[in-house]
């Protein structure tokens, strides 16, 4: 095997070696942080809604950056 052959086997190697295995792990759209909190939206009771919001990081929440003056 000549120096060519062997950097070429190297290369590919090294090319299969970086490219991501694809793997069967299903997808998991907005992971919850616990029970709980999926099933916010279900809660009628105030007291334990109000409960539940401080527990639960929230989500969709806009908060608009300052304005810049480019």
């Amino acid at each position: 095997m000549n120096a060519r052959q062997l950097s070429s086997v190297a290369l590919v190697a090294m090319a299969i070696a970086t490219v991501p295995g694809c793997g069967d792990k299903p997808e998991t759209k907005n992971p919850v942080a616990s029970p709980a909190c999926a099933d916010l939206d279900k809660v009628q009771d105030p007291a334990q809604r109000a409960e539940l919001l401080d527990k639960c990081p929230r989500q969709g929440e806009f908060k608009p950056s300052q304005q810049k003056a480019w």
